[in-house]
């Protein structure tokens, strides 16, 4: 019998994907309200007992939803959904035996049941079975493309780091749901974070995926400002993105671009009183006028720095030169204090803390005149 730990992940999985039938109650709904009728997928469109199983299920009414299914049974055995939603009732009670009898009828009658591929995917991460678990998994998600459902499942193997590099084994195959995994904009920072590390190890087993694949996750990563691990992704699968140097694009050449060498690199702020246009010729340069009567952030990108203090210096020209600014923070840009060091002439220091999300800022402080910055400098104080 699995610990109660084990059926806990189990119920919790089964009952998450069974969230899903509640899709049903738009079935109800669509034979009164034809508006409807386009929000139900064709396979949710099934008979009254399978339907009513399924609410059940998402109510947590066990008892109800195995009565119900044990009714779907009788009148459509061949359909594998009434056995899942008796085996999924059966599970959420803690009834393992019964519910593994369900699941393996379910299997029996079809391969590709989610529900039984959840059940046993919770089952696997249970025992501990981490490739057993990637693989039920992967079945799973080749099937089923409901985005919020893939990120869940996901989350639950990449809980540790055996069932992260399982599941990694699996992506180098690039199956289709590749890029509900690559393109995790909407997962919270430590997931984001876990998944980069996976795909950074040498050891991961994951051959290299292209720019393609993995320049998404890049640049999401840059964007909250986790230089380190976005780096680590484009010095294995795309290193047209990698920036190198403390500074990415210390001079603006991939300012504005879509492609994998501006992933990385400085960010425009974009706000009406502030103009910044990059200049073309040899070099580039970025010409900035501002009309506000505040210091206003011009532009910002992600770096990662060991704890200490280093010296930003830039070649500016133009009338303002003086007022330009540079911050380093955590997590994000914060305005510039009183400060006498000038960045275009000795330089000004900045003080890091080796948070994993520092990002440098230019600034610049209001008055007349264009400021035109050509090229930016970062270095340890004491190297």
């Amino acid at each position: 019998m699995i610990a109660a730990p084990g059926r806990l992940a189990v119920t919790l999985g089964v009952v998450a994907f069974a969230f899903l039938a509640l899709v049903s109650g738009f079935d109800r709904m669509s034979e009164t309200r034809q508006s409807f009728a386009r929000f139900v997928p064709q396979f949710m469109q099934v008979g009254a007992a399978k339907r009513l199983a399924a609410k059940a299920l998402g109510e947590g009414d066990n008892a109800t939803a195995s009565t119900l299914a044990t009714l779907a049974i009788a009148h459509d055995p061949l359909d594998p959904r009434g056995m899942a939603y008796l085996g999924a009732a059966a599970s959420g009670t803690g009834a393992d035996r019964d519910a593994a009898e369900a699941f393996a009828q379910a299997e029996r009658i079809s391969r590709r049941e989610p529900l039984a591929q959840v059940w046993h995917f919770g089952e696997s991460l249970a025992r501990g079975d981490y490739d057993g678990a990637a693989e039920r998994l992967d079945a799973v998600l080749r099937a089923n493309d409901n985005g919020e459902v893939s990120q869940f499942l996901l989350s639950q193997l990449e809980q540790s780091a055996e069932g992260r590099t399982a599941l990694a084994a699996r992506l180098g195959a690039s199956p289709r749901w590749a890029d509900a995994y690559l393109g995790a904009v909407k997962a919270d920072d430590a997931v984001l974070r876990a998944r980069a590390a996976v795909l950074a190890q040498e050891s991961s087993g994951i051959t290299e995926l292209g720019c393609d694949a993995t320049l998404p996750m890049i640049r999401e990563l840059a964007r909250r400002n986790y230089r380190a691990d976005a780096e680590g992704i484009a010095r294995r699968h795309c290193p047209a993105a990698e920036p190198g140097g403390l500074l990415a694009d210390a001079d603006f050449a991939a300012f504005g671009s879509e492609d994998a060498s501006g992933a990385i690199g400085w960010q425009r702020y974009r706000t009406g009183e502030v103009r910044v246009t990059k200049l073309a010729g040899e070099e580039a340069r970025l010409e900035v006028e501002s009309r506000s009567s505040v210091t206003r952030l011009v532009v910002a990108q992600p770096v990662a720095l060991d704890a200490g203090t280093y010296v930003i210096r830039a070649k500016v020209d133009g009338p303002g030169a003086q007022r330009l600014a540079a911050t380093l923070n955590c997590k994000a840009p914060a305005r510039p204090r009183a400060i006498r060091e000038r960045i275009d002439r000795e330089g000004q220091r900045l003080v890091a803390t080796g948070c994993p999300d520092a990002v440098l800022s230019l600034w610049v402080r209001p008055g007349a005149g264009r400021v035109v910055i050509d090229r930016v400098e970062l270095k340890p104080l004491n190297p």
